[in-house]
Parts: C-alpha cells; sequence; structure tokens
C-alpha cells in the first residue's frame, strides 16, 4: 500500500503543471542568489562549483547508472555534449555574467524571452506548428514584459537603451531555448541520469571560463556566504529544478513547457523585493 509520501510524489511528479511552476519557482531564486554572489564568489568559479556539485552529488548516487546506461550516451555524445556543454552551460555563463551589470528584477523580466525563442527553434529546425492559444499567450506576455521594461510609456520605450547586462541576458536566454527544443529529442533515460552527464559537460565549459578568469586575476575565492550560495544553486536550480522541468518537457511538449517560464518573473521579482529590497512600481 503506498504511504501518502509516495502518493503525494506522484500527483506531484504526473502534473506537468506543478512541475514546471515548481521549476520556474526555483529559477526565481536562481537570480537573487546570482545578485547576492557579487563580491562573495566570483562568477565563473561559482557557476563551476555548481555544476561540479551537481554532478559529484549524482555519482554518488547513481554510479551504477551512469556505467550501465554509457553506451546509449555514447551513441548520441554529440547530443549530449551539445546540451550539456553549450546549452545549459551557455545559459549560465551568461546569466551569472549578466547579473553583475543588472537588476535581479531584469534578469528575471527578460527570461521571458525564452519562450518565443523556443518556439521560433521549434519551427525553423523541427517544424513544430504553433497554435493560436500559444501564440496569444505568447503575444500577451510579451506585452507584459514590454509594459513592464518602459513603465508603460511610450516615451521611455523609444529611449530605452539595453545595458550589457540584458544583451547578456538575451544571449543566456538563447542558449537556453535551444536546450530546450533539444529535450524534446531527449534519450530515453531518466532525467537524474541524463542531468548527470550535461552537468559532466557543463563543467568542461565552465571549468575553460574559470581558467580565463583566474589568468584575469578575477578569481574571488567563497566565505560562508559564499559558500551557502553554491549550496543553493548545486540543489534547487541546477537538480532539482533541471529534473522538474524535463519532465515538464516529457508531459507537455517543449512549446508549452517553454511557456511556463514567463513564470520566473514574476517569483524572482517578489523575491527580489523581500530579498534584496529592490523596488516594484505599479
Amino acid at each position: 500500500m503506498p504511504t501518502i509520501f509516495g502518493v503525494i510524489f506522484k500527483v506531484i511528479w504526473d502534473s506537468p503543471n506543478i512541475v514546471l511552476v515548481l521549476a520556474t519557482m526555483m529559477w526565481g531564486g536562481h537570480t537573487i542568489a546570482a545578485r547576492a554572489s557579487i563580491d562573495e564568489i566570483s562568477p565563473m568559479l561559482l557557476m563551476e562549483m555548481r555544476w561540479l556539485g551537481c554532478l559529484l552529488l549524482l555519482v554518488f548516487l547513481l554510479r551504477g547508472d551512469l556505467v550501465a546506461h554509457w553506451p546509449d550516451v555514447k551513441a548520441r555524445l554529440g547530443w549530449t555534449w551539445l546540451m550539456g556543454g553549450v546549452g545549459m552551460s551557455g545559459f549560465t555563463i551568461f546569466f551569472i555574467l549578466a547579473a553583475q551589470y543588472t537588476s535581479a528584477v531584469n534578469l528575471g523580466i527578460t527570461q521571458g524571452a525564452i519562450p518565443a525563442f523556443v518556439m521560433i527553434i521549434s519551427l525553423m529546425f523541427l517544424g513544430v506548428r504553433v497554435g493560436w492559444i500559444q501564440i496569444a499567450g505568447l503575444a500577451l506576455s510579451l506585452v507584459g514584459v514590454v509594459v513592464l521594461v518602459s513603465g508603460g510609456s511610450m516615451a521611455t520605450l523609444q529611449a530605452l537603451e539595453f545595458n550589457s547586462g540584458d544583451l547578456l541576458m538575451l544571449v543566456a536566454c538563447l542558449s537556453y531555448a535551444g536546450y530546450t527544443v533539444g529535450l524534446s529529442r531527449r534519450i530515453n533515460l531518466r532525467p537524474l541520469v541524463l542531468l548527470a552527464y550535461f552537468s559532466a559537460f557543463a563543467s568542461l565549459t565552465v571549468g575553460a571560463c574559470l581558467v580565463i578568469e583566474y589568468i584575469q586575476g578575477k578569481l574571488i575565492i567563497p566565505g560562508v556566504t559564499g559558500l551557502f550560495i553554491v549550496l543553493y544553486c548545486i540543489i534547487f536550480p541546477s537538480l532539482l529544478a533541471q529534473v522538474l522541468f524535463m519532465r515538464g518537457v516529457e508531459l507537455a511538449g517543449a512549446n508549452r513547457a517553454g511557456l511556463y517560464i514567463n513564470l520566473i518573473p514574476v517569483f524572482a521579482a517578489l523575491m527580489a523585493i523581500f530579498f534584496l529590497q529592490e523596488t516594484m512600481y505599479m
């Protein structure tokens, strides 16, 4: 007879709405962690410790499965490298760089571009048709982003200039949109097993960036606060959120799952007000 915890887990795991909302909530918290990490730990060191920590934890838990499924991964090694070493790591590299130059609210709001990128990439490369309901929902969310960025002022919108952080965040969004579309062609493996291999390739890519950071003399070794930020990034946005999002794409498809990313600005803004004392306007 299943326990109450088993029943609750099954309800959550089988609901695309719940898993995708939980994932976006954790990613909203990631924007706060990224802003809080400034001067506590250098950007590339944070991302390398994040992915390496995630990898070591998964290897400890799944070492038998990783060995058993290596032939499946080896058969699609190019896809696995693109997903982990380009898509996932690309997002985190440009995301953490963007966090050095723009606010947590902007980091969240800019991620509203991901669903649009997902639909465009799906249409261009996979021929996935976009439904009118999805187009309407996307248009409505983009109008909301424009209103937020412009403050509801046409004059502000016409004079709007993106800072370097916002532009870096758009590159990050494009990377994650490609990753989201790629999940629709995933290897038929458990999400945690896939994430372990993705984390391995992400660690290699970010590791190269960490070397550059060290050579430039910008390395910051974390103290207690920095280590807590690393721990949060390993457990929530790296491990739990990624697994939940993979499950959401599996249940709902890339286009529908991508639309849930519009919740990240909501969670990021609310958390930024509460934790970072940033200001929210009408």
